[in-house]
């Protein structure tokens, strides 16, 4: 280090100095590579999800990943609290509406007949894809180098700001971006360009080659704003927003991030939070810190109360039924708190959200049978999605998912009787409540091994290839397949789990190159005020308020003169054909012309006036010369006024053209001025960095040993605890074991005292139905063997006299002899 300073001191001061730059910009490429690189993979490890949260009408819910074309899509009814994940396609039909949670400070809404496409949901990487209708976006919360956008047909919208932003596609296919707070930025195949705060700008055609700036009028943006509030909070709002400036003033007035108080105990990054305020209370226990406890009956447990979804790249889905029923289940744990009561820990998205399908482990029971069980506090789990063939793709170093997977662990809830649900395989995608739940067996539930993988056990698996059989059957094809095969236009192209098909082809999006976006979109500011809505609420502009209303007037009559034809009036049909062509042969909607077409075109229309009126003077034959001079005199002076006001108009227009050059130049300036800040400022803080850097590594190392041994304290007082549990375990086991070995014990002898007593039974009933003379004959038998032990008695006494014994053969032989004297 010291040859280097000696090194450096030689070099000429101005040489340092551009070395020490090269230097100090090398490291900055290096940190925001670096920074671009764990952003990539932080986004293809960490799964988001999202929440349909509200649900207004008929709507739609399909997969577009694994499926063989867009007609053929599989489209079920959406749900309140489904999951929404990469892939997924909602529809709004008809007059129906959706609110769709993408954070707990990022929302959306869907307006009717809408379609919406959730392209990419990662870490730090939100894109969307609109392809018809029309929908709102509320971003609450936007962090440095996160990229929020919306594809469009026309261009991708990405917002660079917090704000309140309105999307909207015509039946022209031209697309209406309104930024009623916030900044946007519009990347499209033509350039890119800013849209401000209070501005509309209609994009035509996919090239976007017309790029057509508009104001919005208070009133619009108050009604918009107004309409959105109502909708999101429909028992909390009190339309203050209907002042657009009142909601500029304040536009956070209505955040569940400053009065939730779910959101002091878990990252904003969850949907759903505010929910657990309504429905649950907050209390801190041992060991777990700050956890929520619903508001449920004494014997309700978790997963219980919903349906399994198997349509999902991310593995069967739970969906619940009851109204907080999304953040408890796809974060954090669930702990049986003392025995008493079932808790939600939030665990390990206090600080970072990593969203799952169903946080429980699953078990092979019988072939008729499917049971699950929650995860505990602590328990590992490691995100996955699974390719065409049911096949799991980890999302973690291998050494970590070698040790999930392969460890053979014994779950901590599976001791409590309640924690384990065991349903029937048919009612496994159907609603499940307690009049389909089986009671579990003690002695299978001891012999079970759960696993994270659900497509591990057989059934799981049979269900999935047979639902997916099933939908391929009953895809609606009733559906527009044309809106959803419209490719809509990225500025980058998505994450998509590989799941075994191309997913630009079943998504349908183009992503924009770099020398297309280096290329500055060419904005025309028509100087009008959009002071009219389409029926969606969409801003329209002087023009196109116009066409609209032709448009609603055309709609009418063909609306009356239908029902005259439904009431048998033949007259209508010619006039309903003729309307009918001339809506075929109308053309599109004109765009807004600009002041400077209007003045060239109100000069073009003068000079052709003045041809023909030269023309006419030339074709008439001179009277006089004293009216040939008259009229020359007049002429002329007409000719100087139509001059004056030619001039003024140019002038006008040269203001107007002098102006917008200004006010581009003045924005040049301001961006130039804004990044020369920016450098200086960043320049600042490397060299602020490099000379804190060194003053701060005795510090740094310090701070590690302590931690260090901090974390080798925690880790033996886990372990200490963890020992502890396991001994506890154990015991309970041994002691199970020990009563039931008892009791099968006690089973046997009470066994075999039933089958001696049957036996005696059957002896005693054998015996009464014997004839009298086995009977008999059984009496003299047992009377000679008792005769024959007494005479062995007899003769081991020594003192006894001998006696003559007659044998019991001759004994029998003169009662057999007497028998036949009586006979006849």
């Amino acid at each position: 280090m010291k040859q280097f300073i000696k090194r450096l001191s030689s070099v000429p001061p101005h040489v340092a100095i551009i070395l020490v730059l090269i230097g100090i910009i090398g490291a900055s490429g290096a940190i925001l590579l670096l920074k671009h690189t764990e952003t990539r993979a932080e986004a293809l490890v960490k799964p988001r999800g999202a929440r349909l949260e509200r649900l207004d009408g008929n709507v739609d819910i399909a997969q577009a990943l694994n499926q063989a074309s867009n007609d053929q899509l599989s489209w079920a009814d959406a749900t309140v609290n489904a999951p929404l994940t990469v892939g997924d396609r909602i529809w709004a039909r008809g007059a129906s509406h959706a609110q769709i949670a993408l954070t707990g400070r990022n929302y959306v809404r869907i307006n009717p007949d809408t379609s919406l496409d959730m392209l990419s949901l990662a870490d730090r990487r939100t894109q969307l894809a609109l392809r018809s209708g029309s929908a709102l976006f509320d971003v609450g919360e936007l962090n440095d180098g996160e990229l929020y956008e919306v594809a469009t047909p026309c261009g991708a919208v990405d917002f660079t700001q917090p704000g309140l932003y309105q999307l909207g596609i015509g039946d022209d296919g031209n697309t209406t971006v309104s930024v009623l707070n916030g900044l946007a930025q519009v990347v499209g195949l033509a350039g890119s360009g800013v849209i401000n705060k209070g501005e509309v700008l209609t994009l035509a055609s996919q090239v976007a080659a017309q790029a057509l700036v508009a104001h919005l009028a208070p009133d619009v943006a108050g009604n918009i704003v107004d309409d959105y509030y109502s909708y999101r909070y429909p028992n909390r709002y009190d339309h203050r927003y209907r002042s657009y400036d009142a909601y500029l003033d304040d536009p956070d007035y209505y955040d569940p991030y400053s009065h939730s108080v779910s959101y002091e105990y878990v990252t904003e990054d969850v949907p759903g939070l505010y929910d657990l305020d309504e429905y649950g209370d907050w209390q801190n226990v041992d060991g777990y810190g700050q956890c929520w406890a619903p508001r449920v009956a004494a014997d309700w447990s978790p997963y219980r109360q919903g349906y399994w979804d198997v349509d999902d790249v991310w593995g069967p889905t739970w969906i619940s039924s009851e109204p907080w029923g999304y953040a408890p289940y796809h974060y954090g744990r669930w702990a049986y708190v003392n025995q008493q009561r079932w808790m939600w820990v939030p665990e390990d998205c206090r600080t970072e959200a990593v969203y799952a399908p169903a946080l429980v482990a699953f078990m092979p029971v019988q072939q008729t049978e499917i049971a699950w069980v929650p995860l505990a506090p602590g328990e590992p789990y490691v995100p996955h999605y699974y390719d065409a063939s049911f096949a799991p793709q980890y999302l973690g170093p291998p050494q970590v998912v070698e040790q999930v997977v392969s460890v053979q662990r014994t779950y901590v809830n599976m001791s409590y009787a309640n924690a384990v649900t065991v349903v029937p395989v048919q009612a496994f995608t159907r609603p499940i409540n307690q009049s389909v739940i089986v009671q579990a067996n003690p002695q299978w539930m001891q012999q079970a091994q759960p696993v994270l993988d659900p497509y591990q056990v057989e059934s799981v698996r049979q269900l999935a290839s047979a639902q997916e059989r099933a939908e391929r059957k009953q895809a609606r094809h009733e559906m527009n397949a044309a809106m959803f095969n419209r490719p809509v236009v990225t500025s980058v192209a998505p994450v998509v789990p590989q799941v075994g098909t191309n997913a630009a082809q079943a998504l349908q999006y183009q992503p924009v190159t770099e020398k297309q976006k280096r290329n500055k979109l060419q904005f025309e500011n028509s100087g009008q005020v959009a002071m009219a809505q389409r029926a969606d609420g969409v801003p329209l502009a002087s023009a196109q308020a116009s066409g609209q209303a032709m448009t609603e007037q055309r709609d009418q009559r063909i609306a009356a003169l239908r029902s005259r034809l439904a009431q048998g009036d033949r007259s209508a049909k010619q006039e309903l054909r003729q309307l009918r062509q001339e809506q075929r042969q109308q053309p599109a909607m004109a765009q807004p012309q600009t002041a400077m077409q209007q003045a060239q075109q109100a000069m073009t229309a003068k000079q052709q006036r003045r041809a023909e009126r030269q023309q006419q003077m030339a074709q008439q034959p001179q009277a006089t010369q004293q009216a040939q001079q008259q009229a020359t005199t007049a002429k002329q002076q007409r000719r100087l006024e139509r001059q004056q006001q030619m001039a003024a108009q140019q002038q006008q227009v040269a203001a107007q053209q002098a102006q917008v050059k200004a006010q581009r130049r003045a924005e040049r300036q301001q961006v130039m001025q804004q990044q020369q800040a920016q450098q200086q400022a960043s320049l600042k803080a490397q060299r602020r960095a490099a000379r804190q850097q060194q003053q701060q590594q005795m510090v740094v190392q310090q701070q590690a040993q302590v931690k260090q041994q901090r974390r080798a304290e925690r880790q033996q007082q886990a372990m200490q605890q963890q020992q502890q549990w396991q001994a506890q375990q154990q015991a309970q086991v041994k002691a199970q074991r020990r009563a039931e070995r008892q009791q099968q014990m006690m089973q046997q002898q009470a066994a075999q005292q039933q089958q001696m007593k049957q036996q005696r039974r059957a002896e005693r009933q054998q015996q009464a139905v014997q004839p009298q003379w086995q009977v008999q004959q059984q009496q003299q038998m047992r009377q000679q063997e008792k005769q024959q032990r007494r005479f062995e008695r007899q003769q081991q006494m020594p003192q006894a006299q001998p006696r003559v014994y007659q044998a019991p053969a001759v004994q029998q032989s003169k009662a057999e002899r007497k028998a036949e004297r009586r006979k006849p």
